[in-house]
Protein backbone atom coordinates (compact mmCIF):
# COMPACT_ATOMS: atom_id res chain seq x y z
CA UNK A 1 0.00 0.00 0.00
CA UNK A 2 1.35 3.23 -0.26
CA UNK A 3 2.33 5.65 2.06
CA UNK A 4 2.89 9.87 2.24
CA UNK A 5 6.17 9.84 2.64
CA UNK A 6 7.83 12.63 0.35
CA UNK A 7 8.04 16.14 2.16
CA UNK A 8 5.34 18.01 0.84
CA UNK A 9 4.61 21.65 1.07
CA UNK A 10 6.02 22.39 3.91
CA UNK A 11 6.05 26.27 3.47
CA UNK A 12 2.67 26.75 1.93
CA UNK A 13 0.33 29.33 4.15
CA UNK A 14 -1.33 28.38 6.70
CA UNK A 15 -4.93 27.60 5.62
CA UNK A 16 -8.27 26.57 8.35
CA UNK A 17 -8.48 23.83 9.61
CA UNK A 18 -10.97 21.07 8.90
CA UNK A 19 -14.52 21.32 9.84
CA UNK A 20 -15.54 19.05 12.74
CA UNK A 21 -18.90 18.44 13.33
CA UNK A 22 -19.38 16.82 17.07
CA UNK A 23 -21.97 14.38 17.36
CA UNK A 24 -20.86 11.24 19.48
CA UNK A 25 -21.95 7.91 17.86
CA UNK A 26 -20.29 5.20 18.99
CA UNK A 27 -19.87 3.09 22.47
CA UNK A 28 -16.17 3.45 23.92
CA UNK A 29 -14.62 0.72 25.75
CA UNK A 30 -15.79 0.05 29.16
CA UNK A 31 -11.85 -1.02 30.23
CA UNK A 32 -8.56 -1.71 28.21
CA UNK A 33 -8.63 -5.12 26.23
CA UNK A 34 -5.96 -7.52 25.33
CA UNK A 35 -4.58 -6.62 22.14
CA UNK A 36 -6.40 -8.67 19.22
CA UNK A 37 -4.45 -10.13 16.20
CA UNK A 38 -6.19 -10.43 13.04
CA UNK A 39 -5.11 -11.20 9.50
CA UNK A 40 -4.80 -8.49 6.80
CA UNK A 41 -5.95 -10.35 3.23
CA UNK A 42 -5.50 -7.58 0.69
CA UNK A 43 -6.95 -9.45 -2.25
CA UNK A 44 -9.80 -12.18 -2.66
CA UNK A 45 -9.85 -14.40 -4.97
CA UNK A 46 -12.60 -15.77 -7.16
CA UNK A 47 -15.28 -17.19 -4.68
CA UNK A 48 -13.04 -16.64 -1.15
CA UNK A 49 -10.83 -19.85 -1.97
CA UNK A 50 -7.92 -17.84 -0.79
CA UNK A 51 -9.68 -16.47 2.81
CA UNK A 52 -11.17 -20.13 2.73
CA UNK A 53 -7.48 -21.76 1.89
CA UNK A 54 -5.44 -19.61 4.79
CA UNK A 55 -4.36 -21.78 7.30
CA UNK A 56 -3.07 -19.34 9.54
CA UNK A 57 -6.80 -18.11 10.29
CA UNK A 58 -7.30 -21.15 12.28
CA UNK A 59 -4.50 -19.94 14.18
CA UNK A 60 -5.83 -19.22 17.94
CA UNK A 61 -3.56 -16.59 18.16
CA UNK A 62 -5.46 -14.39 15.05
CA UNK A 63 -9.60 -13.23 16.50
CA UNK A 64 -10.58 -12.76 12.71
CA UNK A 65 -9.54 -11.12 9.06
CA UNK A 66 -9.51 -7.90 7.76
CA UNK A 67 -10.41 -8.82 4.33
CA UNK A 68 -10.02 -5.63 1.60
CA UNK A 69 -13.03 -5.29 -0.39
CA UNK A 70 -13.27 -3.02 -3.42
CA UNK A 71 -16.23 0.02 -4.32
CA UNK A 72 -16.18 -1.40 -7.55
CA UNK A 73 -16.95 -5.44 -6.60
CA UNK A 74 -19.41 -3.87 -4.17
CA UNK A 75 -21.51 -1.65 -6.26
CA UNK A 76 -21.16 -2.90 -9.65
CA UNK A 77 -23.63 -1.03 -11.06
CA UNK A 78 -25.17 2.16 -9.68
CA UNK A 79 -27.37 1.91 -7.17
CA UNK A 80 -27.11 -2.04 -7.47
CA UNK A 81 -25.17 -3.32 -4.84
CA UNK A 82 -23.77 -7.27 -4.20
CA UNK A 83 -22.79 -8.19 -0.73
CA UNK A 84 -22.26 -11.45 -1.63
CA UNK A 85 -18.83 -12.06 -1.02
CA UNK A 86 -19.05 -10.20 2.47
CA UNK A 87 -21.86 -12.54 3.39
CA UNK A 88 -20.12 -15.37 2.56
CA UNK A 89 -16.87 -14.57 4.12
CA UNK A 90 -19.03 -13.67 7.15
CA UNK A 91 -19.96 -16.99 7.19
CA UNK A 92 -17.14 -19.01 6.78
CA UNK A 93 -15.24 -17.49 9.24
CA UNK A 94 -18.52 -17.80 11.94
CA UNK A 95 -17.77 -21.67 11.36
CA UNK A 96 -14.40 -21.34 12.47
CA UNK A 97 -15.33 -18.95 15.23
CA UNK A 98 -13.49 -15.81 13.59
CA UNK A 99 -14.32 -12.86 13.06
CA UNK A 100 -14.77 -10.04 10.15
CA UNK A 101 -13.40 -6.55 9.88
CA UNK A 102 -13.87 -4.72 6.47
CA UNK A 103 -11.51 -2.56 4.66
CA UNK A 104 -13.44 -0.55 2.10
CA UNK A 105 -10.88 0.21 -0.30
CA UNK A 106 -11.77 2.98 -2.79
CA UNK A 107 -7.89 3.97 -3.64
CA UNK A 108 -5.79 1.93 -5.32
CA UNK A 109 -2.00 1.48 -5.24
CA UNK A 110 -1.77 -0.58 -8.80
CA UNK A 111 -2.95 0.18 -12.30
CA UNK A 112 -5.96 -1.04 -11.38
CA UNK A 113 -9.01 1.04 -10.42
CA UNK A 114 -11.46 0.41 -7.67
CA UNK A 115 -14.09 2.64 -8.25
CA UNK A 116 -17.56 1.49 -10.33
CA UNK A 117 -17.45 1.83 -14.01
CA UNK A 118 -20.04 4.54 -13.98
CA UNK A 119 -17.64 7.01 -11.61
CA UNK A 120 -15.50 6.90 -14.92
CA UNK A 121 -18.25 7.17 -17.56
CA UNK A 122 -20.62 10.06 -16.55
CA UNK A 123 -19.53 12.94 -16.46
CA UNK A 124 -20.98 14.05 -13.24
CA UNK A 125 -18.66 12.45 -11.84
CA UNK A 126 -15.72 14.95 -12.96
CA UNK A 127 -14.07 11.53 -14.32
CA UNK A 128 -14.06 9.85 -11.02
CA UNK A 129 -10.60 9.41 -10.20
CA UNK A 130 -7.05 10.88 -10.18
CA UNK A 131 -4.21 9.67 -10.48
CA UNK A 132 -1.04 9.42 -7.99
CA UNK A 133 2.41 7.92 -7.44
CA UNK A 134 3.17 5.30 -5.35
CA UNK A 135 7.30 5.70 -5.79
CA UNK A 136 7.56 6.49 -2.21
CA UNK A 137 5.66 3.76 -0.56
CA UNK A 138 7.50 2.33 2.40
CA UNK A 139 6.71 -1.64 1.12
CA UNK A 140 7.90 -0.68 -2.22
CA UNK A 141 11.49 -2.38 -2.40
CA UNK A 142 14.26 0.41 -2.75
CA UNK A 143 16.32 -1.87 -4.94
CA UNK A 144 13.50 -2.39 -7.78
CA UNK A 145 14.47 -0.10 -10.73
CA UNK A 146 11.48 1.94 -11.43
CA UNK A 147 8.82 0.90 -13.68
CA UNK A 148 6.22 2.62 -15.58
CA UNK A 149 3.14 1.33 -13.47
CA UNK A 150 3.84 2.16 -10.67
CA UNK A 151 0.82 4.56 -9.95
CA UNK A 152 -2.38 3.99 -8.62
CA UNK A 153 -6.33 5.90 -8.78
CA UNK A 154 -7.73 7.77 -5.75
CA UNK A 155 -11.68 8.65 -5.80
CA UNK A 156 -12.39 11.91 -6.39
CA UNK A 157 -13.98 12.06 -3.02
CA UNK A 158 -14.04 15.93 -3.03
CA UNK A 159 -16.25 16.03 -5.79
CA UNK A 160 -19.60 15.92 -4.20
CA UNK A 161 -21.51 13.91 -6.71
CA UNK A 162 -18.24 11.15 -6.34
CA UNK A 163 -18.81 11.44 -2.23
CA UNK A 164 -22.41 11.30 -2.03
CA UNK A 165 -22.47 8.13 -4.05
CA UNK A 166 -19.81 6.54 -1.34
CA UNK A 167 -21.59 7.50 1.34
CA UNK A 168 -25.09 5.89 -0.13
CA UNK A 169 -22.69 2.33 -0.23
CA UNK A 170 -21.42 3.21 3.72
CA UNK A 171 -25.00 3.44 4.52
CA UNK A 172 -25.93 0.49 2.56
CA UNK A 173 -23.41 -2.05 4.03
CA UNK A 174 -23.86 0.04 8.24
CA UNK A 175 -27.56 -1.39 7.65
CA UNK A 176 -26.85 -4.62 6.33
CA UNK A 177 -23.75 -5.40 8.71
CA UNK A 178 -23.29 -3.40 11.26
CA UNK A 179 -23.05 -5.56 14.34
CA UNK A 180 -22.29 -8.49 12.51
CA UNK A 181 -18.81 -7.60 11.95
CA UNK A 182 -16.28 -6.56 14.35
CA UNK A 183 -15.23 -3.55 12.67
CA UNK A 184 -14.73 -1.25 9.44
CA UNK A 185 -12.11 1.02 8.22
CA UNK A 186 -11.60 2.95 5.56
CA UNK A 187 -8.29 2.62 2.95
CA UNK A 188 -6.06 5.27 4.18
CA UNK A 189 -5.77 9.12 3.78
CA UNK A 190 -2.77 10.08 2.08
CA UNK A 191 -2.40 10.72 -1.37
CA UNK A 192 0.54 11.26 -3.57
CA UNK A 193 -0.98 13.88 -5.83
CA UNK A 194 1.41 17.22 -7.40
CA UNK A 195 4.81 17.90 -8.87
CA UNK A 196 7.09 19.14 -5.48
CA UNK A 197 8.73 22.48 -6.87
CA UNK A 198 12.20 23.73 -6.02
CA UNK A 199 11.71 26.17 -3.41
CA UNK A 200 9.63 23.43 -1.58
CA UNK A 201 6.09 24.19 -2.74
CA UNK A 202 3.83 21.61 -4.79
CA UNK A 203 1.43 22.51 -7.36
CA UNK A 204 -1.29 20.32 -7.38
CA UNK A 205 -3.76 19.15 -10.18
CA UNK A 206 -6.11 21.35 -11.25
CA UNK A 207 -8.81 19.14 -10.37
CA UNK A 208 -7.53 18.67 -7.17
CA UNK A 209 -8.16 20.68 -3.81
CA UNK A 210 -6.66 19.37 -0.54
CA UNK A 211 -8.97 21.31 1.88
CA UNK A 212 -11.91 19.88 0.04
CA UNK A 213 -9.81 16.74 -0.02
CA UNK A 214 -10.03 17.19 3.54
CA UNK A 215 -13.09 18.19 4.15
CA UNK A 216 -14.34 15.06 2.06
CA UNK A 217 -12.64 12.76 4.80
CA UNK A 218 -14.34 14.57 8.01
CA UNK A 219 -17.89 14.12 6.17
CA UNK A 220 -17.60 10.32 5.31
CA UNK A 221 -16.16 9.97 8.74
CA UNK A 222 -19.72 11.28 9.90
CA UNK A 223 -21.59 8.89 7.63
CA UNK A 224 -19.28 6.03 8.89
CA UNK A 225 -19.82 6.79 12.55
CA UNK A 226 -23.98 7.28 12.08
CA UNK A 227 -23.94 4.14 9.54
CA UNK A 228 -21.69 1.61 12.06
CA UNK A 229 -22.60 1.89 15.71
CA UNK A 230 -22.15 -1.72 17.07
CA UNK A 231 -19.54 -2.45 15.26
CA UNK A 232 -16.22 -0.42 15.63
CA UNK A 233 -15.76 2.52 12.74
CA UNK A 234 -12.39 3.61 12.48
CA UNK A 235 -11.02 6.06 10.47
CA UNK A 236 -7.19 5.03 8.76
CA UNK A 237 -5.32 8.55 8.96
CA UNK A 238 -1.45 8.35 8.57
CA UNK A 239 -0.63 11.50 5.95
CA UNK A 240 -2.68 14.78 4.18
CA UNK A 241 -1.96 16.65 1.47
CA UNK A 242 -0.26 20.10 1.90
CA UNK A 243 0.41 19.78 5.37
CA UNK A 244 3.61 18.27 6.86
CA UNK A 245 4.13 18.50 10.73
CA UNK A 246 5.27 20.02 12.89
CA UNK A 247 6.97 22.76 10.36
CA UNK A 248 3.82 23.23 8.32
CA UNK A 249 0.72 22.79 10.64
CA UNK A 250 -2.47 23.92 8.75
CA UNK A 251 -4.66 21.84 11.35
CA UNK A 252 -5.93 19.23 8.90
CA UNK A 253 -4.54 16.01 11.00
CA UNK A 254 -5.47 17.87 14.41
CA UNK A 255 -9.02 18.51 13.26
CA UNK A 256 -9.22 14.95 11.89
CA UNK A 257 -8.11 13.11 14.94
CA UNK A 258 -10.90 15.63 17.34
CA UNK A 259 -13.58 15.12 14.79
CA UNK A 260 -13.42 11.24 15.21
CA UNK A 261 -13.27 11.75 18.82
CA UNK A 262 -15.97 13.28 18.94
CA UNK A 263 -17.66 10.91 17.08
CA UNK A 264 -16.19 8.39 19.54
CA UNK A 265 -14.45 6.62 16.15
CA UNK A 266 -11.24 4.69 16.13
CA UNK A 267 -8.50 5.53 14.73
CA UNK A 268 -5.49 3.74 12.99
CA UNK A 269 -3.16 3.44 9.80
CA UNK A 270 -1.67 1.03 7.40
CA UNK A 271 1.45 0.80 8.55
CA UNK A 272 3.62 -0.05 12.09
CA UNK A 273 7.17 0.78 11.62
CA UNK A 274 8.40 1.62 15.11
CA UNK A 275 9.86 4.95 15.74
CA UNK A 276 9.76 5.90 11.94
CA UNK A 277 10.92 9.49 11.17
CA UNK A 278 8.14 10.39 8.88
CA UNK A 279 5.75 8.98 10.68
CA UNK A 280 6.10 9.91 14.05
CA UNK A 281 5.60 13.97 13.82
CA UNK A 282 2.64 12.62 11.86
CA UNK A 283 -0.08 10.52 12.82
CA UNK A 284 1.30 8.44 15.46
CA UNK A 285 2.00 11.45 17.32
CA UNK A 286 -1.92 11.85 17.53
CA UNK A 287 -2.56 8.00 17.83
CA UNK A 288 -0.02 7.89 20.97
CA UNK A 289 -2.32 10.63 22.66
CA UNK A 290 -5.63 9.33 21.55
CA UNK A 291 -8.28 8.51 24.75
CA UNK A 292 -7.33 4.73 25.70
CA UNK A 293 -11.10 4.43 26.06
CA UNK A 294 -11.37 4.68 22.26
CA UNK A 295 -10.41 1.52 19.29
CA UNK A 296 -6.92 1.97 17.85
CA UNK A 297 -5.48 -0.72 15.40
CA UNK A 298 -2.74 -0.57 12.70
CA UNK A 299 -1.57 -2.73 9.95
CA UNK A 300 1.69 -4.89 9.29
CA UNK A 301 1.69 -4.33 5.28
CA UNK A 302 4.27 -5.47 2.80
CA UNK A 303 7.74 -4.09 3.97
CA UNK A 304 7.02 -3.34 7.38
CA UNK A 305 9.05 -6.16 8.83
CA UNK A 306 12.00 -5.07 6.51
CA UNK A 307 12.19 -1.74 7.68
CA UNK A 308 15.49 -0.93 9.81
CA UNK A 309 14.33 0.23 13.05
CA UNK A 310 15.61 3.77 14.04
CA UNK A 311 16.28 2.81 17.85
CA UNK A 312 18.17 -0.29 17.30
CA UNK A 313 19.96 -0.04 13.89
CA UNK A 314 18.54 -3.27 12.94
CA UNK A 315 15.48 -4.58 10.70
CA UNK A 316 12.16 -4.27 12.26
CA UNK A 317 11.53 -7.25 14.78
CA UNK A 318 8.29 -9.36 15.82
CA UNK A 319 9.03 -7.77 19.83
CA UNK A 320 9.84 -4.48 18.37
CA UNK A 321 6.69 -4.09 16.53
CA UNK A 322 4.75 -5.84 19.65
CA UNK A 323 6.30 -3.07 22.13
CA UNK A 324 5.94 -0.51 20.25
CA UNK A 325 1.85 -1.21 19.72
CA UNK A 326 1.06 -2.08 22.83
CA UNK A 327 3.73 0.94 24.90
CA UNK A 328 3.92 3.53 22.52
CA UNK A 329 0.64 3.97 20.59
CA UNK A 330 -1.37 1.61 23.14
CA UNK A 331 -3.17 0.11 19.93
CA UNK A 332 -5.95 -2.71 20.45
CA UNK A 333 -5.69 -4.52 17.17
CA UNK A 334 -2.66 -5.34 14.80
CA UNK A 335 -4.11 -6.20 11.38
CA UNK A 336 -1.12 -8.95 10.02
CA UNK A 337 -0.34 -9.08 6.11
CA UNK A 338 0.94 -12.47 5.35
CA UNK A 339 4.28 -10.89 3.59
CA UNK A 340 6.83 -13.74 2.84
CA UNK A 341 9.53 -14.77 4.40
CA UNK A 342 8.75 -12.51 7.52
CA UNK A 343 5.30 -14.14 8.03
CA UNK A 344 6.27 -17.60 8.28
CA UNK A 345 9.95 -17.34 9.34
CA UNK A 346 8.76 -14.14 12.09
CA UNK A 347 5.56 -13.42 12.84
CA UNK A 348 4.12 -17.24 13.38
CA UNK A 349 6.69 -18.26 14.92
CA UNK A 350 7.31 -15.52 17.70
CA UNK A 351 3.53 -13.96 17.96
CA UNK A 352 2.71 -14.79 21.58
CA UNK A 353 -0.20 -16.68 22.48
CA UNK A 354 -3.32 -15.03 24.03
CA UNK A 355 -2.24 -15.57 27.49
CA UNK A 356 1.02 -14.57 26.73
CA UNK A 357 2.36 -11.46 28.22
CA UNK A 358 4.23 -9.14 25.92
CA UNK A 359 4.93 -6.65 27.71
Amino acid sequence: MFRWTILLSIFLSAASAASIQPEPQLESKSEPQPLQHFIYINHREANGENIRADKALRDPRFGGAQIVYTWRCLEPKQGEYDFSAIKADIAYLDSIGKKLWIQLQEKSFTPRINVPRYLLDDPIYQGGVLKQSMLSAPERDPNKPVTDDEYGWSAKMWEPAVRARYQQLVRQLGQEFDGKIAGINFSESSIDVGTENADGTTTFPSDFNPKAYIDAIGENMQVLAESFQHSTAMVYLNFLPDEWLPWNDKGYMRGLFAQAKSLNMGVGGPDLMPYRKSHMAQSYAFIKEYPATLVKGMAVQDGNLRQINPKTGKKNTVPDLLDFAQNYLGLDYIFWVEDEPYFTDEVLQQLPTPDTKTN
